[in-house]
């Protein structure tokens, strides 16, 4: 089952549900809606034929029921903390029972079914179809309304792929730690296919790839990269992102102690319909000032030990979703990432564990 999970990570084959509280001015958000994804039937699975379980501390679960009884909508606030206790639940698993070192060859074909599906999605200029259906490819092409395009100057707008995920930029993000984790010849194909998700933060990270080697190097392929990669993209997506970013700050002053719920903060844009573009805000609007304050100062206090590690990959891909985190949301916000997330932490876990013993 651990296998399947780690093949199947990237998968957005699931059901989703629609109650009334996951519509915003009669419009479905995707990130309100309860939705059952073939790997939680699996990490279900993996939790019933296993005898662990968490303890939560009791001053823990107090702040969970303030955060959901204060909310606009308790039950979003439910369900994304459902989501978390299933997320610390795989954490514990892995690191407990099982050898991360075999997951490699899982996460190896997950890194490569993924890429071959966004290689043959921007060739095609619209969704794979068939089998890939039931990997969780949705239906598009580049005519799709809101689909993510690019424009080119010899080419046009282009379509950007999504493989199976729900945004390209979701897809840069996870092709490149998962692409660290596993290293290798894994992390060469991804490096390759993520360029073509024109994913600006990410692709600015991949020059940091060569620092230990040539820091001149390093510089000179940033600056390549800024020059051709940093006016691609909707220019519109910036005033949107300051948007977010102001209502975030808004949000924040409004409810600074409880936040405004686990998952809420996106009826405080009802026209946008999207979580503020960075982690740290988000954290602040929707948990409050003193619990992203603690979760930030946990996340300085483990940076030394992180920083340290001897796996010059693992501290990369730490970094990478530290920065990439302020510019974009998916780390806490979309399934597949949240996952492997939680797979990365796992592995750091592991190694460090290795290096006292």
């Amino acid at each position: 089952m651990i296998f399947l999970l780690i093949l199947l990570l990237p998968s957005q084959l699931a059901y989703h549900f629609w109650p009334s509280w996951s519509l915003v001015q009669g419009i479905r958000v995707d990130y309100l809606s309860p939705t059952l994804y073939l790997t939680d039937l699996i990490i279900l699975g993996l939790f019933l034929t296993s005898r662990l379980r968490v303890r939560i501390p009791l001053p823990l679960i107090i702040f969970v029921v303030l955060n959901i009884l204060i909310s606009y909508s308790p039950l979003v606030s439910l369900y994304k903390w459902l989501r978390v206790l299933e997320y610390f639940w795989l954490f514990k698993y892995l690191v407990n029972f099982y050898e991360l070192k075999t997951m490699n060859y899982a996460l190896t074909l997950s890194i490569l079914w993924t890429s071959t599906l966004a290689w043959w999605q921007f060739f095609l200029q619209h969704s794979a179809g068939g089998l890939w259906y039931w990997l969780g490819e949705r239906t598009f092409s580049i005519t799709t309304p809101g689909i993510a395009k690019v424009f080119i100057s010899q080419l046009g707008l282009v379509m950007r792929p999504y493989a199976t995920m729900p945004h390209p930029n979701a897809l840069a993000g996870w092709l490149l730690v998962a692409g660290l984790i596993v290293g290798g010849w894994p992390r060469i194909v991804s490096l390759i296919t993520i360029p073509l998700t024109f994913s600006r933060s990410v692709i600015l990270l991949l020059p940091a790839l060569l620092w230990r080697k040539s820091k001149l190097l390093t510089l000179f392929l940033f600056v390549i990269s800024f020059v051709l990669f940093a006016k691609l993209g909707n220019p519109a997506s910036f005033s949107e992102r300051a948007v977010l970013n102001q209502k975030a700050i808004q949000t924040i002053k409004l409810f600074p102690i409880f936040g405004a719920g686990l998952g809420n903060f996106i009826y405080q844009v009802p026209t946008i319909r999207q979580p503020v573009h960075n982690i740290y805000l988000l954290l602040a609007a929707e948990l409050g000032v003193p619990a992203t304050a603690m979760v930030v100062l946990l996340i300085v206090g483990k940076l030394k030990n992180l920083l340290r590690l001897e796996n010059w990959n693992l501290r990369i891909a730490i970094l990478s979703i530290l920065l990439t985190g302020l510019a974009d949301h998916y780390w806490l916000t979309l399934h597949q990432n949240s996952l492997l997330l939680v797979i990365l932490l796992a592995y750091v876990h592991s190694y460090q564990y290795r290096r006292r013993s």
